[in-house]
């Protein structure tokens, strides 16, 4: 089994946890375990990881990126 780690700025309600899930099973197939965490540091957005694979739309990823670009 995979496991997605899924982290947001603020505890994401049910609904929105659902429809996280339901998408990434259909991305990724049924074998997924599923961590939602909160993580203030993030300031908005999501970070997913699943395995070695690592998707930062986060808003302090963001800021990074753009910082690098200055």
């Amino acid at each position: 089994r995979r496991h997605a780690l899924i982290e947001s700025a603020q505890p994401l309600d049910t609904a929105e946890t659902e429809r996280i899930r339901q998408e990434l099973l259909s991305r990724f197939g049924s074998d997924l375990t599923f961590e939602f965490r909160s993580n203030p540091s993030l300031l908005g957005g999501l970070r997913v990881q699943i395995g070695s694979d690592v998707w930062d739309g986060s808003v302090a990823n963001r800021l990074h990126l753009l910082k690098q670009q200055l």
